[in-house]
């Protein structure tokens, strides 16, 4: 049986009002939060400040900030970002520390400025604007405390870690243009010019929006409400039928779907893949591996979390392992003489993104390949859904999928001589 989301998750009501032009968006951020442990502050993070970012016009500002219990002030560090931001990490301190099992909570306004056209987390090109971890993001997790990990610069990578929240989201947009967003977005309504929409996600670790002129597709797919928004109607209808496929061929493999709905984001350009979030992904193609990849990241990392800074492998490696499986098309195992170890944080690559492929996703690919051919496929695969169920909603570590495989001395073997279990 599947685990079921934490009760005492952290409670988030967000808000996101995009101004005419999609360029500048204002921010809302409500966090109850009731931690596990002592805390003297909160820490939020602060994605689109890192220097990539930046670099391609997008940051994020803090415009007031308070919790209560709290000091009423609030400060900022470093960590990496760009240095004409605040930072890359809020801090809010509470003057005191305060007991686990106090509740928290944070109110928070912020601005997006939205750059070019460049793939990245945050962006916008011809009428389209897209934002992923645009918000504050809660940098908590349970039994191990604040993540104050560095922003980095990777295109497309990440270091965040966060735990599966309640999330509501409401956006508020011109009222010619199409919201695509995490969630199942009930009908929008209207407010003067604008249309305000608005969805609940139960568990999500992070979101994403793109609001433009979009073309829509609103199908089920074995009880999964799937929208597929695209600049184009040809990519929309090129991506549906792809996207039912991966939601039905990795339910098969990993168990029912994680969430009630899954939207997607084609927005303009040809210069990345696709990007990941609970219940939504930003596409910008319209490839099979890519969808099939950004799609099992609903179960492994939407679902079964992790470190993306200590362990990125545990999501990364992962989605690249389904998506071949579902290609039927393996990974080399010339991969497996590849220097490094597949288990490493995010940070030790540095910015080169090209190795940081190489390890983390070709490598730890063709491991979990040779690990499964060594285990006996059916057996193999039966333990992985039994991993699934059990960590769901927690946030897992190499140790827990040790555990789970420790039937198969020999997978483990190979997983070790990767690196990536020690």
């Amino acid at each position: 049986m599947r685990a079921a989301p934490d009760p005492g998750r952290p409670r988030v009501e967000l808000a996101f009002t995009f101004a005419p032009g999609l360029r500048t968006v204002r921010g809302t951020e409500q966090v109850v939060f009731t931690p596990d442990r002592p805390v003297r502050e909160l820490v939020f993070r602060l994605t689109p400040n890192s220097a990539g970012q930046v670099a391609r016009g997008n940051r994020l500002r803090v415009d007031s900030a308070t919790v209560t219990p709290g000091t009423g002030r609030y400060t900022f560090s470093r960590a990496a970002a760009a240095a004409s931001t605040q930072g890359g990490l809020l801090h809010l301190p509470l003057g005191r520390t305060v007991r686990a099992g106090t509740r928290l909570t944070a109110d928070l306004a912020f601005t997006v400025t939205v750059g070019g056209a460049y793939y990245e987390r945050v962006g916008s090109s011809r009428g389209f604007a897209w934002l992923g971890s645009a918000q504050p993001l809660l940098a908590w997790q349970r039994g191990y405390g604040w993540h104050t990990e560095d922003l980095i610069s990777i295109n497309a990578g990440e270091s965040a870690t966060s735990e599966a929240m309640d999330t509501t989201l409401t956006v508020t947009a011109p009222a010619a243009d199409v919201v695509v967003m995490s969630g199942d977005p009930r009908t929008p309504r209207r407010e003067g010019a604008n249309r305000v929409w608005q969805a609940r996600v139960p568990a999500a670790r992070d979101v994403s929006v793109a609001v433009g002129p979009f073309h829509v597709s609103d199908t089920v797919v074995d009880g999964v409400a799937l929208r597929v928004g695209s600049y184009t109607t040809a990519s929309r209808n090129t991506l549906v039928p792809i996207f039912a496929r991966a939601i039905r061929e990795l339910s098969a493999r990993f168990g029912r779907y994680p969430f009630a709905s899954l939207s997607i984001a084609r927005v303009p350009g040809n210069q990345g893949g696709g990007i990941e979030y609970p219940a939504s992904i930003q596409m910008q193609s319209e490839s099979v591996t890519d969808a099939v990849h950004e799609t099992a990241h609903q179960w492994f990392y939407a679902m079964v979390g992790d470190s993306q800074a200590l362990h990125p492998w545990l999501d990364e490696a992962f989605a690249e392992y389904a998506e071949r499986l579902v290609d039927d098309r393996p990974e080399p195992a010339s991969w497996l003489s590849y220097r490094g170890d597949v288990d490493r944080s995010i940070e030790s690559y540095g910015t080169d993104s090209y190795d940081y492929f190489n390890v983390t996703y070709a490598k730890g690919a063709a491991a979990l390949e040779a690990a499964r051919a060594a285990a006996g496929r059916s057996a193999w695969d039966r333990a992985m859904r039994c991993y699934v169920a059990a960590n769901a909603w927690q946030i897992a570590v190499p140790a827990d999928f040790a555990r789970a495989m420790a039937a198969f001395p020999g997978a483990i073997a190979i997983l070790r001589r990767a690196g990536a279990l020690r």
